[in-house]
């Protein structure tokens, strides 16, 4: 069985581990795919048969379902999810990673995927 990483889990990860490591409550599209990249090739390294779900359709819905929590802007040609500023950490954690499998959670937080992002130790 296939998992399908799409942009929900992806910003939603993506942002917990960035609020809490530089306190920034934004990413890019461009940082998404990267992080989202690495995200799925750890499962299939461990593994899982998982792919990686990004497409305009699954942005417009996110933003559809999950306006409480994120919104986009677009500055100097670049698309950010941002999130809203009466969210958390602990909100999100919450919200998307109480579903997760742990091979799921291990994939979104090792240091590879969180060079992605930038914040790797």
């Amino acid at each position: 069985m296939y998992k399908y990483i799409g942009i929900q889990d992806l910003a939603a990860n993506a942002l917990i581990e960035l609020l809490e490591r530089k306190e920034c409550r934004e990413v890019s599209l461009t940082t998404l795919t990267n992080y989202g990249t690495v995200v799925v090739r750890l499962l299939r390294e461990n593994g899982q048969k998982a792919l990686l779900i990004l497409t305009r359709e699954g942005t417009f819905d996110m933003m559809k379902d999950c306006s409480e929590f994120f919104s986009i802007e677009e500055r100097e040609g670049q698309e950010f999810i941002v999130l809203q500023e009466d969210k958390t950490a602990e909100d999100l954690r919450a919200h998307f990673r109480a579903y997760l499998s742990i091979d799921s959670l291990i994939a979104f937080t090792r240091e590879d995927s969180l060079k992605a992002l930038g914040v790797a130790a």
